[in-house]
Formats: structure tokens, sequence, C-alpha cells
């Protein structure tokens, strides 16, 4: 199923983190531009929504936000890209409201430039429409992760609380980095100073109704070496796999 294109929201990737924890083996570029094989790992990002419909996506970059432009100037991308660099770090809310003149209609869809989650997108538009939500988040059920956003629901999935990174917690749901808003709720946010999405931002809109949306799909991310490492084994894994598919035409693949 896809999302309508007459009615297909813009996409919003929250590309301008600095990524300190990545620079061991990663110094030369932005996290969303590390190589999963001949392939940035935002393409990988932007997968996902393109499959199911969305047309155009905003790249709100920050550090080294050139090589974005540079890299989709050389590899077009199969949808309309619009680069809203900040000159200075605004935070991921901050980075909102910095490319709020080129969002179009009355809500919009965030993502995180650096982790992947495949969630039904209309699934999660309609859950946001159908509870007249003022922003909705997609979660996962917590696991092992300890430096994600903890997420407490009531039994109607209203968000009521979010409790950080909390190594302990094992019950719940996490944050899995991917948000629908209604562009009016960007006028909460001030204006040219750092604001976080998260810490600052979220907890504004909860009497407002932030809803969540529970997602069985993996959570991938690369914030780390070790889980880069992971992703590009998982991909060069899947790769190998077609490969050998299409080189043995009695292989039968799921």
């Amino acid at each position: 199923m896809k999302v309508s294109p007459s009615t297909s929201p813009d996409l919003l990737v929250l590309c301008g983190g600095q990524g300190t924890r990545l620079r061991s083996v990663l110094i030369d570029r932005p996290k969303p531009l590390a190589m999963i094989g001949s392939r940035p790992f935002m393409d990988f990002v932007l997968d996902p929504f393109v499959r199911q419909g969305i047309t155009r996506a905003v790249l709100c970059t920050g550090y080294l936000g050139h090589q974005f432009e540079a890299w989709y100037a050389e590899h077009p991308c199969e949808i309309e890209l619009v680069f809203a660099r900040e000159t200075t770090p605004l935070g991921t809310a901050g980075a909102i409201r910095h490319a709020s003149m080129w969002i179009r209609g009355d809500f919009f869809i965030a993502a995180n430039g650096d982790s992947l989650c495949e969630i039904d997108l209309p699934s999660l538009l309609a859950a946001h429409a159908e509870r007249q939500a003022c922003a909705t988040l997609a979660l996962i059920h917590a696991d092992h992760r300890s430096d994600v956003g903890f997420v407490a629901m009531d039994a109607r999935q209203r968000i009521t609380r979010f409790s950080g990174k909390i190594p302990a917690q094992r019950a719940g749901y996490y944050n899995a980095g991917i948000y629908v808003f209604n562009r009016s709720a960007i006028a909460s946010i001030p204006a040219s100073q750092p604001y976080s999405l998260e810490a600052d931002w979220l907890p504004t809109l909860l009497p407002l109704g932030v809803y969540g949306f529970v997602s069985q799909a993996p959570l991938y991310d690369i914030g780390t070496p070790e889980r880069l490492s992971e992703f590009q084994s998982i991909v060069g894994s899947a790769d190998s796999l077609r490969e050998g598919c299409a080189s043995n035409r009695s292989a039968s693949c799921g």
C-alpha cells in the first residue's frame, strides 16, 4: 500500500549532527553519508519512504552539509530533494523550524538520518489523522538498547511521558525516530537557538495530543562504530544472497 501522490506529505530528514561517536571510523563525512557498500546510509533511510509513495524530502543538514548536495547532484534520487543547511547548530527541533519554509501541507513526516525502521507509512498517517493528534511517534518494543528514548503511553496509546535514556528500562517502548507533526506545532519552537526535538519540543506538545504508533519492524542505527559495522554486514549478507539467487536459476528465494 502506498500514500496517494496527491496527498503525499513532505519528509524532513534530520541529518545535521556531527557524529562524534563515529569519529574513530568516520572522519571525512556526516553520519548519513557513511557508505554501505556502494550507497550512503541516507539512501537506505529514504528507500522505504520512496517505496510507499513519498515524492519530496527536505534534508536538514549542518555539519559538512555541502557533501549531501554534492553527492545527490552526481547520484540523482527518485524523489525531489531540497536541502535546508544550517550555518550554526540548531538542534533537531531547531532544524525543523529552520526548514519550515520548505514544508508544504498541513502536516509532515520527520525522520532521523542515522537510523532506519521500515514502518507501515499509510497506517501511521491514518492513525495520526484518526486521533486528530498534534504529533504521532513511531515506537518499537523496548529491548537491550540503553541510548534511545523511553516512552510511556496510556490505554489509548496517548503518550504520557518521555523518560529519556534509561539503561535499566526493559519494559515499554522506544522512540523509533520517525514522527508525524502538524505544521502548526512548529510555531512553538523558539527561533534561532538550539532546541531538541526529544528533550525540549515533544514534552511541550503532550497537552495537545501526542500519540504512539507501535511498529514490529526492526530498528537499525549507525550511531556507534559497532552498529555501523553490524549494518554493513547485514546489507552485505543480503546482497550476497541476492547475487547467489541470480546466478542459480534453480534456487528458490522467498
